[in-house]
């Protein structure tokens, strides 16, 4: 699995629906070690939740397939 931070200004509805298109799952991943599926509808409302009151700014990774990463590299930091 590759890791990598999300940009700061990210368009979320394209993101979510970006990682539809993915084979694999999708994490995302906080520094606590929590790690929300994010193929999973309940773990979407919690990360735009998140997103929304600023905390993905707090260290977390989103977690996919290397085969994956093409798909999501526009919403990564490189």
């Amino acid at each position: 699995m590759t890791s990598m931070q999300l940009k700061p200004e990210i368009d979320l509805p394209a993101f979510l629906k970006a990682i539809q298109k993915c084979a694999g799952d999708v994490f995302f991943e906080t520094a606590q070690g929590d790690r929300l599926d994010l193929k999973s509808i309940l773990s979407q409302f919690v990360f735009t939740a998140a997103v929304a009151a600023r905390l993905s700014e707090a260290p977390g990774q989103i977690c996919c397939d290397g085969q994956d990463l093409p798909l999501l590299r526009d919403f990564l930091m490189a």
